[in-house]
C-alpha cells in the first residue's frame, strides 16, 4: 500500500510550524477520554441509502458540495425529518437525501453536467455560496459521464484509487496548498467520500475497501476548534485574536495550512496514544469521534473562517 502523501505533508509542516503548536500532554488527557467512547456510527437517519448505483451518485454529490456552511450559518437550514432545524452538512445530507428519494432523476449525469442555480436551490434553497456549488455539481455531472456510471468511478476497491480519481478527474477535489515552497495535499472532501462510503455501504460491496487505514483525518473548522479547547492545539496570540476577533484567515496561508496541518497530525497522535491504551481505532474513526463531540457544544471562541472550496 502506498503512502498517504497527507501523512509525511502534515508532519513535514509543524516541525516547522511558528502559528500553531501541538501540546502532547493534552493529547494523552483527550485520548483517555476518547477510549471509552464508543465508535460513532454512520448517521443514516440524515443520509440516503438506496439502490447502489443512486447511492454512490448522492454521496459524490454529497461530498463535492460538502463545505463551508459558515456565510450563512443561521439564516440557511432544512427541516429535518422529526421537523427539527438542521443546518450545515446535515442540512447537505439530509436535502439530497429528499431529492433522492422524491426526484432521483437529479442524481443523472447528464442533469448534474447541465444543472442551474434554480435547479440547485430548489433542492437546496439559498445555499451558502451557491454559484460555487452549481459549477462544482456540474463537474461531477462530467465526470459520471466520462465514466459511464458511479459503479465505473468507484470501480477501485481502495481509498487511495478513489482519492486518485477524484482529484484526477474533479477539479474541486484537489485540497492542496503551498507552504514554503513545498506541495501540501490535504485532499479533505476526497477522504471523507472514502469514509461515507464505508458507512453507507457497511463496509460491503463498494465499501469494502481495502486500506480505510490509509485514511487521515479530514481538516476542516470543528476539530481544530475542539482541539483547541482541550488544550491540544495551541495559536500563536496574534492568530487567536484574529480568530477570535472573527477575522477571515486567507486559504492557503501560512496560518490555515498551519491549523490544518496541526489537526491531522493530532489526530496520528491520538491514534497512536489510543492504540498504547488499548483501543485499536483509524485515523478517519478518530476524526469521527472528535466531530461528534464538536457538535452542540459552546466554546468560549469560535472556530477559524477560511472562504473556501475544499472544506
Amino acid at each position: 500500500m502506498r503512502a498517504n502523501p497527507v501523512r509525511e505533508a502534515v508532519w513535514w509542516i509543524v516541525e516547522r510550524a511558528h502559528w500553531v503548536s501541538l501540546d502532547f500532554d493534552a493529547l494523552r488527557k483527550l485520548a483517555d477520554e476518547l477510549v471509552k467512547e464508543g465508535t460513532p456510527s454512520w448517521p443514516r437517519e440524515y443520509h440516503f441509502v438506496g439502490e447502489e448505483e443512486l447511492t454512490l451518485r448522492y454521496l459524490l454529490v454529497l461530498d463535492a458540495l460538502n463545505f463551508c456552511f459558515w456565510p450563512g450559518k443561521g439564516s440557511w437550514y432544512i427541516e429535518g425529518p422529526g421537523g427539527e432545524r438542521l443546518d450545515g452538512y446535515y442540512a447537505l445530507a439530509y436535502g439530497l437525501k429528499r431529492a433522492a428519494e422524491r426526484f432521483p432523476e437529479f442524481f443523472e449525469p447528464g442533469h448534474l453536467a447541465a444543472l442551474s442555480e434554480k435547479g440547485l436551490r430548489e433542492v437546496l434553497g439559498d445555499i451558502p455560496l451557491l454559484p460555487a456549488r452549481v459549477r462544482i455539481a456540474r463537474e461531477v455531472g462530467q465526470a459520471l459521464l466520462r465514466f459511464g456510471s458511479a459503479r465505473a468511478f468507484f470501480a477501485v476497491g481502495s481509498c487511495a484509487g478513489i482519492v486518485e480519481r477524484a482529484t484526477a478527474h474533479m477539479p474541486s477535489f484537489r485540497d492542496a496548498a503551498l507552504y514554503r515552497g513545498r506541495w501540501v495535499p490535504f485532499y479533505k472532501r476526497a477522504q471523507i467520500l472514502c469514509s461515507d462510503i464505508h458507512g453507507a455501504f457497511g463496509g460491503e460491496g463498494p465499501g469494502a475497501l481495502s486500506d480505510l487505514d490509509w485514511l487521515t483525518a479530514f481538516a476542516d473548522y470543528k476539530l481544530p476548534q475542539l482541539l483547541r479547547a482541550r488544550g491540544a492545539l495551541g495559536l500563536h496570540p496574534a492568530l487567536a485574536a484574529r480568530i477570535d476577533g472573527h477575522e477571515g484567515i486567507p486559504a492557503g496561508s501560512d496560518e490555515e495550512v498551519e491549523i490544518r496541518a496541526a489537526t491531522v497530525q493530532a489526530v496520528e497522535l491520538l491514534v497512536e496514544e489510543l492504540s498504547r491504551l488499548g483501543r485499536c481505532v483509524r485515523a478517519f474513526e478518530v476524526d469521527w469521534l472528535l466531530w461528534n463531540l464538536s457538535q452542540g457544544r459552546d466554546f468560549p471562541f469560535p472556530y477559524h473562517r477560511t472562504r473556501t472550496i475544499f472544506y
